[in-house]
């Protein structure tokens, strides 16, 4: 039991100013998965007129009454353990029932108590959305610099209440050896990383995912090859996903010094859609050797039907005989000629969305099973991950989205390619590495 002694220091003794009755609450903290706390006061409190107090637990519609309790003291430290159902008064069990079952949606919570006393009634309540966790897969050569979250991407989900620290984080971030690993290998990571990080640090039976990249296919392919993942995952936005690869993967891994584009995970990002011919004359096909098992098996597996999947892309259009977003190659390397389309300058708008391309079928299941679809419009691929942040989040809480819907066809634009690529469209951290910089960042 609370202290007598306490309650009557805190209480207003006889002869005192009569002060209206009132009660403050805290904002909520999370002390672990599930446990809440909040703090109580109460002022005006009068002894001799038997104030009670009675505090119900509210979580998405379900609410729960507790018994009406002599107040003590007029400040309560309360703790709301989900889980076990109970609510606590500084470590005293004041009402206990059947726990809540773990979150499988971005779910409100909410705290109220009131206080009587004689004819007097004052309530308050303590708000919150309590959020899904969050895994961030971020894209190729993460792992450069330490592979630890990205601080731009954090802050701006952090300004919409993800926590990526403290006693319950819900945001995560996913870092992996993208230079040694396939795409098949990292997945099983992922799951085993969802399995054992997320899970135990958050009271949730869904998790969210945001994969950037490369780390959408890692994503995706979890979801069709990790047992439950379909059920798993709430809400999964891509950004800037090469879906059906990249022809910038072909063209960099040409050149001897592009030994980053044929690694397992690399190679992985290969077109999947046709992108090479031999004449302008000729019918569009996949060059000798370049063909991309992987990423093709993955694309015979429609998006699951219960995952909430958002796409984001980049739909910057060149001028012509400008540089942009390779849609194909036309002729022998170093001296050819090559295509360009609507995109971020590595992945093509309609790759992100899973569209034809060159006469190709596209990713079936894909683009229809799309919630939403964000033009991020002329924003180059290795910004688009923190670019994007603020409308990630947005579609992470069911908020409206900006930006422009819609699908994009890929209109070609065609320039003669020097024996070296052009330098100045990625960054050594984007996802791919054009020989001059690998050159200039070993």
């Amino acid at each position: 039991m609370l202290s007598a002694a306490l309650a009557a220091s805190l209480f207003v003794t006889r002869g005192q100013a009569a002060v209206p009755l009132s009660v403050r609450l805290s904002a909520l903290q999370a002390l672990g998965p599930g446990r809440l706390r909040v703090d109580v006061t109460i002022a005006g409190l009068e002894p001799d007129r038997h104030p009670t107090i009675q505090q119900s637990v509210t979580l998405g519609g379900r609410t729960r009454e507790g018994t009406p309790l002599p107040v003590v003291a007029s400040r309560l430290p309360y703790v709301v353990d989900l889980p076990t159902g109970t609510v606590r008064i500084g470590g005293v069990l004041v009402d206990e029932s059947a726990g809540f079952p773990p979150l499988d949606e971005n779910t409100a919570f909410a705290f109220t108590v009131t206080v009587r006393q004689g004819t007097d009634l004052a309530t308050a309540s303590a708000t919150d959305l309590l959020l899904l966790p969050t895994v961030l897969v971020p894209g190729y050569l993460n792992d450069i610099g330490g592979g630890t979250m990205d601080p731009g991407v954090a802050a701006a989900l952090e300004r919409r209440g993800f926590r990526t620290a403290g006693a319950a984080p819900t945001l995560f971030w996913f870092g992996y050896p993208s230079r040694a690993l396939s795409v098949e290998a990292t997945a099983r990571a992922l799951a085993a990383y969802v399995r054992t990080v997320v899970l135990p640090a958050t009271y949730a039976a869904r998790i969210n995912l945001v994969a950037y990249s490369l780390g959408g296919l890692v994503a995706r392919w979890s979801l069709v090859a990790q047992p439950g993942w379909d059920r798993l995952v709430n809400r999964f936005v891509m950004i800037a996903v090469p879906n059906e690869g990249a022809v910038l993967s072909y063209v960099d891994a040409w050149y001897p010094l592009g030994s980053l584009a044929r690694t397992p995970a690399a190679r992985s990002l290969l077109p999947t859609f046709p992108f090479w011919r031999a004449t302008p004359s000729a019918p569009w096909t996949v060059p000798p050797g370049a063909a991309n098992p992987v990423l093709a098996a993955l694309n015979t597996h429609p998006l699951p039907a219960a995952v909430r999947a958002y796409a984001f892309y980049g739909s910057y259009e060149p001028p012509l005989a400008a540089p942009g977003t390779l849609t194909g190659v036309t002729g022998a390397l170093p001296q050819a000629t090559v295509s360009y389309g609507p995109g971020d300058g590595i992945v093509l708008a309609a790759s992100a969305l899973g569209l034809p391309i060159n006469g190709g079928p596209g990713v079936p299941g894909f683009a229809d099973r799309l919630v939403r679809t964000v033009n991020l419009g002329a924003a180059r691929h290795q910004s688009l991950f923190a670019a994007a942040g603020a409308q990630v989040a947005d579609a992470l809480l069911d908020r409206r989205l900006g930006g422009t819907a819609g699908m994009l066809e890929v209109n070609e634009v065609e320039t003669r390619v020097p024996s070296t690529i052009v330098t100045d469209r990625n960054g050594p951290n984007d996802g791919f590495l054009d020989p001059a910089l690998q050159e200039r960042n070993p």
